[in-house]
């Protein structure tokens, strides 16, 4: 059995090794990845993921680990800024998205939590006890483990010191699957070594009783009074819980963006202290004040912009941000921004052209800790930004030289390593503990395979040794000191080939992506996450996806996005909350609706099944041509239709009579959500003679009444036809005219993507009706997904194991749930059983295509694409000459070579599918509905083909048959994007061929 068979076999739905998961692991604050454009071969994309859910998992990994010599990289929510969470060397990356359990002992006031809770949450159930954090890092929303491996420090420092001063114990997993215990100086092998000694598991966090807090803000002009006010305060001891200084233009920021009681364009000092201590705290602060001649009011802890991502939140809305964090003695502050104004520009000012500022935390040990933030002046996909990230290592110097160390080491600074864990770990050489010496040690020990976490912290002997090239870049931008401009002026600029391909992919979601901050603030609002936390769900996975698909180019040699990596990531509710705390004010919903539009409109147009809906002769009398009123079912109702015959039976308990559109209308939803503006007019236009003399049109699917009562409106001007009619959803149309007594009875509503509009209605009727409503919101996929990516199946057992039964307004949802084994059903049907309407047992009358001939079908797929472009090879070896103009000229030379290609590419397919459809339906079974199945069953694996792999062997073959150099790089991306933008016509030769 391989590492993979087991890793399944063991974790099941909790382990992934698709693209979409790999990618999205692949990026943090920092700027890994552009390390990786530049040329440096990190190994950054893990080969696969796992979720564990307990300690037990994290054993039974670790012991595969070191049974197949693979390494381990422990991801929290990657909100760090060097690398620590990100793999050096693939491996297995251990997301602790699963691992958020946290229970407080009043007792003793400590947290014991599991190393993916954040520190916010602690706080919340701390909290809820009476009690509170007494320090936690400046991102609150990061993780306690990645807290605990960083040793961080930051709100509450100032009263309780680092990270490591407030931990009790910590639990940790070593290299041989065994659970360690760690307290007092032991402590030293897990705070700070990033995860290179174990895995934590589980940590105990010393808590304090809660106590409300006050603000007072000490503003001043110049650096002179500002380091002489931190001076103050460490002569003093004013015993105030926490002390931020946000430099001048921060401060300008933060006051602007987040409407901050902050004086602009000055230096302002932070005060935060319980309001039991005003007495003693408040007559100190006016004294220092007035002696140092600071002008001294009462501010406000707002929230989350004071925290540092606050910071990186309002500059980054300018440009890409160069950010260091850096621990000095608070006497060596003046000597380190003065040296750092000397090369970085002026004090106080960031623009593109220069300058910079900082943000400052102070310990309680007179430690600063500082965050020094400049900002490049290119696009973080120029070819030239390399030269302006190497203002990073100029400031890291700088550090060094006041006497500093670094907060944190990871992938770029492990010359600085001892610096840190010895000189400037003070929770731990007050133990006597020289904890470079602890680490290491240990280490050597324990771990001689580089197992955990290789490349971080200290230098690696076996594993990622590609992270000792970074001091050369290092020391080259040490060369460059003076002459960053110059280099960069001189050195060739564009945009660095990997985006300009993954861009073809993923449009505007690629520019976007590279403007998220990783700051995880849309983590904690996203309610798909809360479902599923899985990092993909997340707006902050998807767009670090970017990254990471961009680095996946340089690191082998190509990619290929299929569209099933890009229906997965675009999945999801589009409910918009994201949007309201995205501090970079990316349009993220607005943006994975142009995914899914994007995806649905490489759908080709299923052939229509006509259904036989009347087969009960009592029902036959509810069908009068002549009414005004008409029942539209729809073809995807093909996959639920039990719920249009209940539809018929209430409208004849009601009376009501209503034209029949059955199992072969069709709205045009499709073409709506994918823009073919011509195609839907084309159908509108046809259903609108349909519907004349119609005051009515009751829908059954929410697709079909957000096309109509919408896409209709905004389309009927520009085909200049008038809509005379209502659409109403079968839904309320039945809510309005039952009377139906609730009695209390607790209901859980599915509230589908295309619902919204009328689902609070449905609420307000249902509870009105006496019925206890709970909503429920989650995509289901039915249609936009369908088998593209496993985001559907998930959130739909997710809701079903949370919420047990569950009503719908969505028939596609209800058959989506019960096809994963969940209770569920219509609110047509959930009525209809009020009512005394018999309501037939659901039955799956579509065909499902099996899943050993779905593999056959991707099997043939790959084949028939393979063989056509082998058959051309002759021809194509003729053209690699032109591979070195780059892939935009290359691909014209070839794009008549592929459109031939593609032709007989779709009619192969056709006729192996045909075949099975012939087998299929010999049985008895509707021919039309088995050709429909097909249909989609190859369109989604079509989407899932990872072209880059399939045409590998047409790569050897035209190395074999030429002896001269060529671009391997070029050619593979030209055939793959000529494929890919052919895709749609692929799939509607095979949807036309085998539909005729």
């Amino acid at each position: 059995m391989s590492l993979r068979e087991e890793l399944e076999k063991l974790f099941g739905d909790n382990f992934h090794d698709d693209l979409t998961s790999r990618l999205s692991h692949s990026s943090d604050m920092g700027f890994v990845p552009e390390l990786v454009w530049s040329g440096i071969k990190l190994k950054i994309v893990p080969d696969y993921v796992v979720y564990p859910k307990n300690v037990e998992d994290v054993m039974e990994l670790v012991k595969l680990a070191a049974k197949y010599n693979v390494p381990l990289t422990p991801y929290g929510r990657g909100t760090n800024r060097y690398g620590n969470a990100i793999p050096a060397d693939g491996g297995i990356l251990l997301d602790f998205s699963k691992m958020q359990n946290v229970s407080v002992d009043e007792t003793e006031r400590v947290a014991i939590a599991d190393p993916g809770a954040t520190w916010k949450l602690v706080d919340i159930y701390a909290q809820s006890k009476g009690l509170q954090l007494r320090t936690f890092p400046s991102s609150y929303d990061s993780t306690v483990g990645g807290g605990i491996a960083g040793d961080a420090l930051g709100v509450g420092s100032y009263e309780f010191g680092f990270v490591s001063d407030n931990v009790s114990f910590v639990d940790m997993i070593n290299t041989k699957g065994e659970l360690v215990h760690l307290e007092g100086k032991n402590l030293a092998l897990a705070c700070g070594a990033e995860g290179i000694t174990g895995v934590i598991v589980r940590a105990g966090i010393k808590l304090k009783p809660f106590t409300p807090y006050e603000a007072m803000v000490i503003s001043y002009d110049n650096l002179d009074q500002i380091v002489k006010g931190i001076g103050e305060f460490y002569r003093e001891v004013v015993p105030a819980w926490h002390i931020q200084v946000r430099g001048p233009g921060i401060s300008s920021y933060i006051a602007e963006k987040f409407k901050a009681k902050l004086d602009q364009g000055k230096w302002n000092m932070v005060i935060l202290y319980p309001s039991s201590r005003s007495t003693l705290v408040e007559p100190k602060l006016y004294r220092i004040a007035q002696s140092t001649g600071g002008n001294i009011f009462e501010g406000e802890w707002t929230g989350w912009w004071s925290f540092n991502h606050g910071v990186n939140a309002a500059l980054r809305t300018k440009g890409m941000l160069v950010h260091q964090h850096g621990l000095i003695h608070y006497t060596k502050l003046r000597e380190l921004l003065e040296s750092m104004e000397k090369l970085l520009g002026k004090l106080g000012m960031i623009n593109p052209d220069g300058g910079y500022d900082v943000d400052i935390d102070l310990e309680k040990r007179e430690v600063l800790l500082v965050n020094a933030f400049t900002e490049v002046s290119v696009s973080p996909v120029d070819k030239k930004v390399i030269y302006d990230l190497a203002k990073n290592t100029l400031m890291m110097e700088e550090f060094i030289k006041a006497g500093g160390s670094l907060l944190s080491i990871g992938i770029f600074a492990h010359k600085y390593t001892k610096n840190r864990l010895s000189a400037m770990g003070k929770t731990f050489s007050d133990y006597g503990i020289d904890r470079f010496e602890y680490i290491s040690k240990y280490k050597e020990q324990t771990d001689p395979e580089e197992i955990m976490n290789p490349g971080k912290v200290l230098d690696p002997q076996k594993r990622a040794k590609e992270v000792l090239e970074i001091p050369k870049k290092q020391n080259e931008a040490l060369k460059l000191r003076f002459g960053i401009g110059l280099a960069k002026k001189l050195a060739p600029g564009g945009d660095v080939d990997g985006y300009k391909f993954v861009s073809n992919y993923l449009g505007d979601f690629a520019d976007f992506g590279l403007k998220c901050i990783d700051c995880a603030m849309c983590v904690t609002v996203c309610p798909q996450y809360r479902l599923i936390p899985e990092w993909p769900y997340a707006p902050k996975g998807m767009f670090d996806m970017v990254k990471g698909a961009i680095a996946y180019y340089y690191l082998n040699g190509s990619i290929d996005i299929p569209d099933s990596t890009i229906a997965e990531i675009s999945g999801c509710h589009k409910c918009g909350l994201c949007d309201g705390v995205c501090p970079a004010k990316i349009p993220i919903s607005t943006l994975l609706i142009k995914l899914n539009a994007a995806v649905a409109k490489k759908a080709p147009d299923e052939p229509a099944v006509d259904l036989p809906l009347i087969n009960d002769a009592s029902l036959a009398d509810v069908v009068d041509n002549s009414s005004e009123s008409i029942l539209f079912v729809g073809k995807n109702i093909i996959n639920n239709p039990n719920v249009a015959i209940v539809a018929l039976k209430f409208l004849k308990m009601l009376g009501l009579k209503v034209r029949l559109v059955g199992t072969t209308g069709d709205s045009g939803f499709m073409d709506y959500i994918s823009g073919n503006g011509s195609t839907l007019m084309d159908k509108m236009k046809k259903n609108f003679d349909m519907f004349s003399n119609t005051l009515e049109v009751i829908t059954l699917a929410p697709e079909d009444y957000k096309t109509m009562a919408v896409a209709y409106r905004d389309y009927s001007n520009f085909a200049k036809a008038d809509s005379m009619f209502d659409v109403i959803p079968f839904d309320i149309r039945i809510l309005k005219a039952v009377n139906v007594d609730g009695n209390g009875e607790e209901v859980n509503l599915h509230v589908a993507c295309f619902s919204s509009d009328y689902a609070d209605e449905a609420m307000k009727r249902l509870r009105d009706k006496g019925f206890k409503v709970k909503k429920i919101e989650g995509c289901s996929g039915a249609i936009l997904e369908r088998n593209l990516g496993r985001r559907a199946d998930v959130m739909a057992r997710t809701l079903g194991e949370r919420y047990g039964k569950i009503v719908t307004l969505c028939p596609l949802a209800a058959a989506k749930f019960r096809s994963v084994g969940i209770q569920a059903e219509t609110l047509i049907e959930f009525l209809a059983k009020k009512v005394g309407i018999a309501v037939d047992e659901y039955v799956i009358t579509s065909f499902k295509v099996p899943d050993e001939e779905k593999k056959q079908l991707q099997a043939l797929a790959s084949a028939s694409i393979l063989s056509s472009l082998m058959g051309r090879t002759d021809i194509m070896v003729e053209t690699l000459s032109f591979s070195s103009s780059g892939i935009d000229e290359y691909k014209k030379i070839i794009e008549p070579l592929i459109n031939d290609a593609v032709e007989e590419i779709g009619n192969s397919i056709a006729a192996k599918i045909d075949d099975l459809i012939n087998k299929a339906s010999a049985n008895g079974r509707n021919k039309v509905s088995v050709a429909a199945a097909y249909v989609r069953a190859f369109s989604d694996l079509m989407s899932s083909i990872q072209l880059d792999q399939v045409i590998q062997p047409l790569v050897s073959t035209l190395k074999s048959k030429t002896t001269d150099e060529f671009d391997e790089k070029t050619v593979i991306s030209s055939i793959v994007t000529l494929i890919r933008q052919n895709e749609s016509r692929i799939k509607d030769i095979v949807a036309r061929k085998i539909s005729t």
